[in-house]
C-alpha cells in the first residue's frame, strides 16, 4: 500500500498552469467547453485549472501539449516541469518586441555574439587542466548558448503564431533528419 501511495505522489505535479491554459485557449479561440472536449475532461476541471484551484497532472500536461499543437504553450509547460533547463520565452520583457522582425534581428545578433565568444576561447585543453580564468570563459560560452536558446525558442514560437506553421510538425521532420545524419540515436 505504501508503494502505491509513493507512486501516486510521484505522479502528482505542482503545475500551476492557469495562465498558460487560458492564453492558449485565447490564441486558439477555444471555449472552456471546446477545451474540455479536446482534453477529455470536464468543463469544471478546465475552469479549476485556469483559476489555479487544481494542479495539472503529468498525464494531462503531456496530453494538452500534444492536443493544442502550440509551441508557446509547449515551451511554457516544459519550463514549468524543468525550470532550470528550459529557457523562458521573450514574451513579456521590455527589451525585445514580440514581432518576427525584432526576434529575427535579436536572434542574428545573439547568435553572432555566441559564435564570436566560442571562437575566442578554445576547448582544446582538457577540463582537468583548466584554471579559474578558463572556467570563467567556459561558463560565459554556456551563458551565450542559453541566450541563443531563449531567443531561438521565442523566434520559433513567433513564426508559428504569425505564419501558422506547426513547430511540432517541423520538429517531427527534423528528428528523422537528425537520425539519418547520425546526430541522435
Amino acid at each position: 500500500m505504501q508503494n502505491q501511495i509513493n507512486i501516486y505522489k510521484k505522479r502528482r505535479w505542482n503545475l500551476k498552469t492557469g495562465k498558460y491554459l487560458r492564453a492558449v485557449r485565447d490564441r486558439k479561440g477555444y471555449s472552456q467547453e471546446n477545451t474540455a472536449n479536446l482534453l477529455h475532461v470536464s468543463k469544471q476541471l478546465v475552469s479549476h485549472l485556469e483559476n489555479d484551484r487544481r494542479n495539472m497532472t503529468e498525464d494531462l500536461a503531456k496530453q494538452s501539449v500534444d492536443a493544442f499543437n502550440d509551441a508557446q504553450y509547449g515551451f511554457e509547460i516544459a519550463r514549468q516541469t524543468a525550470k532550470h533547463y528550459v529557457a523562458p520565452l521573450a514574451t513579456t520583457g521590455r527589451a525585445i518586441e514580440w514581432h518576427r522582425l525584432a526576434l529575427e534581428q535579436v536572434f542574428i545578433n545573439k547568435t553572432t555574439e555566441a559564435i564570436e565568444r566560442i571562437k575566442a576561447f578554445s576547448l582544446v585543453k582538457p577540463p582537468e587542466f583548466i584554471d579559474d580564468n578558463d572556467m570563467v570563459q567556459v561558463k560565459q560560452k554556456a551563458e551565450e548558448l542559453l541566450d541563443v536558446q531563449m531567443v531561438a525558442d521565442s523566434f520559433l514560437t513567433c513564426l508559428e503564431q504569425e505564419y501558422g506553421i506547426s513547430i511540432k510538425e517541423c520538429m517531427g521532420s527534423r528528428i528523422s533528419t537528425w537520425k539519418e545524419k547520425g546526430w541522435i540515436g
